[in-house]
């Protein structure tokens, strides 16, 4: 949040919790906020405002784009090729992902839900 010049104070409250993203564990964001989302750029562009919630989890993600979001600006993803698409004022947009990062995404995903799954077997035990 810090990066984006972001307080507390600027989240609204949200009674959203998150269930499957570790398995066995539940999530409650700290709260929400409407940011524009941005795809392309200056000269060929898509924005909307997209509701995000707030984790206080350490994660190599960033940001997640839920059904809601990639709804509101009606994009397709394509998984295996790394690459969602969208229209735009002057035709079609694509974004690619990067396969590096993504893998290491993957496995920094990994290694938080399984040191979180054994913080909350611990927790349980005491």
């Amino acid at each position: 949040m810090t990066k984006l010049g972001l307080e507390a104070k600027d989240l609204e409250p949200t009674r959203t919790i998150f269930r499957g993203i570790i398995p066995g564990l539940s999530c409650s964001p700290i709260g929400r906020i409407r940011l524009d989302v941005l795809f392309s750029d200056s000269s060929h562009f898509r924005r909307e405002p997209i509701w995000f919630e707030v984790v206080d989890l350490s994660s190599a993600y960033h940001a997640l784009l839920g059904r809601p979001a990639l709804a509101k600006f009606m994009a397709v993803p394509y998984y295996a090729y790394l690459k969602l698409k969208l229209s735009g004022l002057k035709g079609l947009i694509t974004v690619t992902g990067h396969y590096r990062k993504s893998i290491e995404c993957a496995r920094d995903g990994a290694k938080l839900a399984k040191s979180l799954v054994i913080a909350e077997e611990h927790r349980q035990l005491d």
